[in-house]
């Protein structure tokens, strides 16, 4: 075989598998850009777009992201999960699967429009998971 045939077919494979492997890692991280958008809603008669904010210390869970994805609060604050999604929902703390860095932190399952509280006692960062999808994760800040 000609050397630039084999050349331009080396090139071929490595851009096809680049762009395969590129959009299966973006299939795996949801809506990165919904992480602080809730929901959008446009006006017919002016076309403009609005944002609403979930309450201050709530987190929604919609398509299977936790929004927002990461809450920094201060000691004694509560968080509030609502399950926005249609899938149903388990908050844990991490890891996965012994919940064991705040044991207190795991929820009953959440169909939608379900909700889960908890109450910070200590400061620290932790980390918390869909129990039923525990490739989704959140993290919580106590100052």
């Amino acid at each position: 075989m000609d050397k630039k045939v084999i050349i331009t077919i080396v090139i071929i494979l490595v851009v096809g598998v680049s762009g395969l492997l590129g959009w299966y890692f973006l299939q795996e991280e949801p809506a990165r850009e919904q992480i602080n958008q809730i929901s959008q809603q446009v006006s017919p008669t002016t076309n403009t777009a609005t944002i609403t904010r979930p309450p201050a210390n709530t987190v929604l869970i919609i398509n299977g992201s936790f929004n927002p994805s990461i809450v920094t609060i201060s000691i004694g604050d509560t968080i509030k999960w609502i399950n926005n999604d249609d899938a149903t929902r388990r908050i844990a703390s991490d890891p996965f699967p012994a919940s064991t860095d705040l044991p207190g932190l795991v929820s009953e399952d959440l169909e939608k429009g379900g909700s889960y509280s908890y109450t910070f006692e200590t400061a620290g960062e932790w980390g918390y998971h869909d129990g039923l999808n525990p490739i989704k994760k959140g993290r919580i800040i106590v100052e």
